[in-house]
């Protein structure tokens, strides 16, 4: 009588979901964000697993790494990023990775050949009126090498009036409002690598 009064309760029990069944991993994230490292530094990637419980869990050292370029980086099973001891310019990689079907959202790594001696910022025009756009381009000198490289599009943009001037990081083009007052100025930094580039003075114009 006692054993059969408990099988109801373990057909309730094995029909609970989550109480004999395993999670299933619903989403993947690897990190950090688009890391810039130079050519004598590597980057150690992480991978989060989150399931369809809520729960996470590390995964780093179980999914499947991958780097798109392997004469910029390489990428071990563990997640650590190497770069390419042939690196002279700047270069970037795609690293991915997935876990079984589940797949995340790949992250940029940039690479350069050391840590910038200089970085000359220009724009053009300096005198810009509202509603027209401003070209920034800024260049940087690395060690054993004269010859400056663009870094345009990897520099984060310090930029003192983000109202009167848009510029979005990954971009050398920077947009006027159309509300923009004449005489205003605006003054903007680009900074790479912990280096800042010399400041350009943008002057409203009517």
């Amino acid at each position: 009588m006692i054993a059969l009064a408990t099988l109801p309760l373990l057909a309730l029990m094995v029909g609970c979901k989550g109480f004999f069944v395993n999670p299933t991993l619903s989403s993947l994230a690897i990190g950090p964000s688009n890391p810039t490292i130079t050519k004598s530094q590597t980057q150690q990637m992480s991978a989060t697993g989150t399931y369809d419980d809520g729960s996470t869990k590390d995964l780093t050292g179980r999914v499947t790494w991958t780097s798109s370029d392997a004469s910029c980086t390489t990428i071990n099973a563990n997640g650590l990023v190497t770069p390419s001891a042939s690196v002279v310019n700047i270069c970037t990689t795609t690293i991915g990775a997935s876990f079984g079907t589940v797949s995340a959202s790949s992250v940029t790594v940039t690479v350069t050949p050391g840590t910038p001696t200089l970085i000359t910022l220009t724009a053009v025009p300096t005198n810009p009126t509202p509603n027209s756009s401003v070209t920034f381009t800024a260049k940087a000198t690395f060690p054993g090498s004269s010859t400056p490289q663009d870094i345009t599009s990897s520099v984060t943009w310090i930029n003192s009036d983000t109202t009167e001037l848009t510029l979005t990081n990954g971009s050398g083009t920077g947009t006027i409002s159309a509300t923009a007052t004449p005489g205003n100025q605006i003054n903007v930094t680009a900074s790479f690598a912990g280096v800042d580039s010399n400041t350009v003075t943008l002057t409203i114009s009517q």
